[in-house]
């Protein structure tokens, strides 16, 4: 009943005042909350049990299988690095090759690059 004619009261109000209210509901939820959780947290203290504030997952996490995994994207990255790099010495000796062949032709590179002038 309280409550209702509180939010009866708020209709007519501003936006601005609106705000506030809530606001000011909001910053309250918030300090009680905060209160309950310190309130359990020193009562955990005084029980003498033992806090872990890291993470309890990391003494069980398996380092190996980070390892292998590491190794084996370094393969994986290896060969491809080596493949893209037989093809692109295979695409330059082909463009060699047919610039030889072509004999009188235009001395051009076959990849002009724009000549920056600062």
């Amino acid at each position: 009943m309280v409550l209702q004619k509180a939010v009866d009261n708020l209709k007519d109000k501003s936006n601005d005042e609106k705000k506030a209210v809530a606001s000011g509901v909001a910053i309250g939820v918030v300090v009680i909350l905060l209160a309950a959780w310190g309130f359990l947290f020193v009562k955990k203290l005084q029980k003498g049990t033992e806090l872990q504030l890291g993470g309890g997952a990391q003494s069980e996490f398996d380092f190996e299988s980070v390892k292998k995994a590491q190794q084996q994207l370094k393969q994986d990255f290896q060969y491809s690095a080596d493949e893209l790099r037989a093809i692109r010495d295979s695409a330059v000796s082909g463009q060699v090759g047919t610039e030889v062949q072509t004999g009188g032709g235009s001395q051009s590179e076959p990849f002009d690059a724009p000549q920056d002038s600062f």
